[in-house]
């Protein structure tokens, strides 16, 4: 799609109030009805009927009166909300030409106020080319749909939070700059595609350092999945840079080692066809341990919901034993002190002082050292419990709480009868005999005989004025 900015000069801020109205109406409405946009943007004497006619003659939205009057944004539009933000953020300041073309995304040329060459990537999802999302990509989740704007917003968001914590990881990539809804705008990364490049001076070094590449990947916990010549920059000093991270997948997904293997054998195919190198050794996955949790800080696909809670379990459980051991040493210091002898500590000299303790002012540990005394806390009460419900038990009578509730102070737990007792007291309780039956069956048939003459007498008295009402009807006639 063609994105000419120099209509953005001539649009006034009632048109960016109504495009942002029909965007905010397309959160529940694939057509925005009119009276609705006008609701949102809330100009005077129809402003929004003028603004929506200019903005649908430079086809910013698109009119639909099928069933009702309403419209909807276009990528134009969309794409104009979006360069708006990014200027009014400083972090643009001009749009140059287009240098590439996707089948999910365009990439263009842009400025900042130092005239710095930066790049903005637009994704365009829902192209011919590119239309099956829910195969190839996890963006719906547990939706069923979703319109290709939002769809393309989550793409944007996807790969900006990958290129972040790769940057900040110290992986060869862009460093990212902004986004707002579908642009990322990133750093202008040196050198060309290596689809470009028909010769290198040291093709073994190359093809080492890409091998090198996707196993850190992997011992980060992701796959690249296109892994190509595509998407690999070089420069004049074979430097690799890599680009495009929207369809990177976790160690632990279910297709994991499918995807490592492709982006293997991409490699293998590129350098054995182009540069006539053949690579005897490559890497395998099963080869690698998962060293840090990158995947789980960007949610990356086939890393879901139970995953993370066993990571978070297992986390929690190392803080509860590290403040078991903590709890354990204060004890320890604490009998030390009513014995009367001061613990010793050793000073950045080498030198014991039995007088001054030695400081930490890091804050980071003390919080955590505050939550691990919190966490010790917690189970000491639970074994305390514990230990009285032995006792409890123990004598016959237990006493028992709400789950995942400790008793308050002066607050008695619900007492529960052994068996023993409720054998007793169902003992003690008066026995039905054969005569409380039959006197149950004679007050059921009372009461049967009962409402059958209730019935009968009703019943008669309904005939016999039926009767004289027919008989005083006859003697009229006769007469």
């Amino acid at each position: 799609m063609k994105l000419d900015v120099s209509k953005l000069r001539y649009l006034s801020k009632e048109d960016f109030r109504v495009l942002t109205g029909v965007e905010m109406g397309m959160k529940n409405h694939e057509i925005v009805p009119t009276q609705l946009i006008a609701a949102i943007a809330k100009l005077k004497r129809g402003g929004t009927f003028k603004s929506l006619t200019e903005l649908h003659k430079n086809k910013l939205i698109f009119h639909d009166a099928k069933k009702y009057d309403g419209y909807k944004l276009t990528y134009g539009g969309y794409d104009f909300l979006a360069l708006k933000a990014l200027t009014q953020r400083s972090t643009i300041i001009g749009v140059g030409n287009q240098i590439g073309v996707g089948k999910e995304s365009d990439v263009f040329i842009v400025y900042d106020q130092e005239n710095v060459p930066m790049i903005l990537k637009i994704h365009r999802l829902g192209r011919i080319s590119f239309r099956a999302i829910k195969d190839k990509r996890d963006y719906l989740k547990h939706r069923k749909s979703a319109s290709w704007l939002y769809l393309a917003r989550l793409a944007a968001l996807k790969e900006y939070a990958y290129m972040k914590v790769l940057h900040d990881n110290g992986f060869p990539v862009p460093k990212p700059v902004d986004t707002n809804r579908h642009c990322v705008v990133m750093e202008l990364a040196k050198g060309y595609p290596l689809a470009q490049v028909t010769k290198l001076t040291n093709p073994e070094k190359v093809y080492s350092d890409l091998m090198n590449l996707i196993v850190k990947f992997a011992c980060y916990g992701l796959i690249h999945c296109d892994f190509n010549e595509f998407n690999i920059m070089i420069d004049d000093k074979e430097q690799i840079t890599v680009i495009d991270f929207p369809q990177m997948v976790s160690t632990s997904h279910y297709n994991a080692e499918m995807y490592f293997n492709r982006d293997v054998q991409c490699i293998k195919t590129l350098f054995s066809k182009r540069y006539g190198y053949e690579g005897l050794e490559y890497p395998r996955l099963k080869d690698f341990v998962k060293e840090f949790d990158l995947d789980i800080q960007v949610a990356a696909s086939g890393f879901d919901t139970t995953m993370r809670e066993e990571f978070d379990a297992m986390n929690l459980g190392e803080q509860l034993i590290d403040g078991q051991a903590g709890e354990r040493i204060e004890e320890e210091e604490e009998e030390e002190e009513e014995n009367g002898e001061v613990p010793t500590t050793i000073t950045n000299d080498g030198n014991e002082n039995s007088s001054e303790l030695k400081e930490n002012d890091d804050s980071d540990e003390d919080l955590s050292h505050s939550q691990k005394v919190e966490a010790t806390q917690k189970i000491l009460q639970q074994l305390a419990l514990d230990r009285e419900d032995a006792k409890r038990a123990s004598n016959g009578r237990v006493e028992k709480f709400e789950e995942h509730e400790l008793p308050q102070d002066g607050e008695e737990g619900k007492v529960v009868d052994t068996k023993e007792e409720e054998e007793e007291k169902e003992e003690a309780r008066p026995q039905k005999t054969r005569q409380d039956d039959v006197d149950i069956r004679r007050r059921v048939k009372k009461g049967f005989a009962k409402r059958e003459r209730s019935n009968l007498k009703r019943n008669v008295s309904k005939q016999h004025g039926k009767n004289k009402k027919e008989t005083r009807i006859n003697t009229e006639t006769w007469e």
